[in-house]
């Protein structure tokens, strides 16, 4: 697969890269899709459509700084289960991982990285582990779903290309002729 940068120059995609996008575009859909479900607010939702639109062009820099999606599952004793991606401007990574408590001071932690835009050699069984990652995450939400998604938003689109608005400006307003007349005109209603 193929794209194209900012100065039109053609990038190189591999396929992994297109399988790990694909399946975090997936993921975004399903939380858009369910976002009653997941308790997405609004700023939330505008976030996930930033990402899903900074996925669907990658690896053409869409934003700047970072953006964090990821769902946990809470354990007995403070531990933290967690699956999750982060889109950078000029990476995107998906890892897993857990952090566990001991008298509320972080005790063990660890994580594995499934995937990275910034390494070119995979795992071997990259399309298990993808894919296991993918049912992980939505495990997760499945355990409590209005609790178990976080979503850390340190980004902004790319002012250099824009999402388009499709607005039209110049955009001519009619009205029946009872709109233009004050309210109090009337005795009774017009109609």
């Amino acid at each position: 697969m193929n794209n194209k940068n900012n100065s039109g120059k053609l990038i190189k995609i591999n396929k992994a890269d297109v399988i790990a996008a694909n399946v975090c575009k997936n993921v975004i859909r399903e939380l858009i899709l369910h976002s009653d479900k997941f308790n997405v607010s609004a700023v939330k939702f505008n976030t996930l459509v930033k990402a899903y639109y900074a996925l669907e062009s990658f690896p053409v820099k869409k934003i700047t700084g970072y953006i964090d999606i990821s769902a946990n599952t809470h354990l007995p004793g403070g531990g933290l289960d967690y699956s999750s991606f982060t889109i950078g401007e000029d990476y995107f990574e998906i890892y897993t991982g857990f952090i566990s408590y001991e008298g509320g001071v972080c005790d063990d932690s660890s994580w594995e990285k499934i995937y990275s835009s910034k390494d070119n050699d995979h795992k071997n069984s990259f399309l298990k582990a993808i894919e296991c990652w993918a049912e992980s995450f939505l495990l997760h939400l499945d355990e409590n779903p209005s609790r178990s998604l976080l979503i850390v938003d340190r980004s902004q689109l790319d002012e250099k290309n824009p999402v388009q608005a499709e607005v039209n400006q110049n955009i001519e307003i009619t009205s029946n002729k009872y709109a233009a007349k004050n309210y109090f005109e009337y005795e009774e209603a017009p109609f």
